[in-house]
């Protein structure tokens, strides 16, 4: 299975073609995942459509936890990032540490993560 970014659903829910023809190629083969994370910042929105297409969207997926194995992986990426000098933020840290404990590929918009995530996290 593959996992979703935030930024690769809301250009999805927001009608972005070429978003839209990757993620559709995608749901072809395979099912989508997402986690609790990205579902949190889908649902801050301000706007009540938007709030109610990240519903629907979150409804027809499936949303990974952050919990116990998640925590290891986002603490190490955090002590390599620490090492190197480099930083994002906490958030884009526990999503990595998600889709890391769950040994699938994250797609991203944000080039950020590409570089904490080695091959498991891909920008489209």
């Amino acid at each position: 299975m593959t996992f979703l970014d935030t930024s690769v659903i809301i250009d999805f829910l927001a009608g972005d073609q070429r978003i839209v023809s990757i993620v559709k190629e995608i749901l072809d083969k395979e099912d989508v995942k997402t986690t609790t994370i990205n579902e949190y910042e889908l649902l801050r929105h301000k706007t009540k459509i938007k709030k109610q297409a990240a519903e629907r969207f979150l409804s027809g997926v499936t949303v990974c936890s952050f919990d116990r194995e998640a925590a290891k992986r986002a603490a190490i990426l955090f002590e390599e990032l620490q090492n190197s000098g480099t930083m994002v933020n906490e958030n884009d840290l526990l999503i990595a540490g998600i889709t890391l404990a769950h040994d699938e590929v994250l797609l991203t918009r944000d080039q950020k993560l590409v570089k904490i995530g080695k091959d498991k996290i891909r920008s489209i």
